[in-house]
């Protein structure tokens, strides 16, 4: 049986409830189950890597719902998201990308971050929630490398024709924000 708080539950607990029985449960109601301990974090993290369906995309879910209600939660862990994240399930890269969009970039990371967002970017087999999250990473890292911006805005108009009118709707927006930079 799945308490009410994690807090002095062990990884078992949240597998548990993230990888089954707990189905019907929304994010809101497992953020609340999981609430803002730094060390359940941690051990979710761990389940979003493991490869364990389906929880491990839930609980890539659950950390960036868990992002948006205590901000701190990751911050110490974004270098680690970046370096882990090239090996992971579409699903877990949508919640991971979304959630690090909302995050600064570290410096030693910057590189794989622009490599990884072109790569997937330019991928035909990437679903686009991934690319406008990698398009939202990529203007981020223009507002810091501004030099960038033509690049990126060419990548980004060479596959507006190929992609959906999702993909084309925000990235003509994107390339209007770079082009103000």
């Amino acid at each position: 049986m799945i308490a009410n708080s994690l807090a002095d539950a062990d990884l078992m607990d949240l597998k548990e409830l993230l990888g089954g029985s707990q189905i019907g449960m929304r994010k809101e109601d497992l953020g609340r189950v999981i609430g803002s301990t730094p060390e359940i974090y941690i051990d979710l993290i761990n389940l979003a890597f493991s490869k364990e369906m389906p929880a491990c995309w839930r609980a890539a879910w659950v950390m960036d719902h868990l992002s948006e209600l205590h901000p701190t939660l990751p911050e110490n862990h974004i270098d680690q998201l970046w370096k882990n994240i090239p090996d992971q399930a579409d699903g877990v890269k949508r919640s991971i990308l979304r959630m690090l969009c909302r995050y600064e970039i570290p410096k030693e990371q910057q590189g794989v971050a622009t490599d990884l967002c072109l790569d997937w970017l330019v991928k035909e087999s990437v679903p686009v929630a991934i690319k406008v999250y990698c398009m939202e990473i990529l203007l981020n890292i223009t507002r810091e490398y501004p030099d960038l911006k033509e690049e990126f805005i060419a990548i980004l108009e060479d596959q507006m024709p190929h992609n959906s009118a999702g993909f084309k709707a925000r990235a003509v927006k994107i390339i209007k924000t770079m082009e103000k930079l």
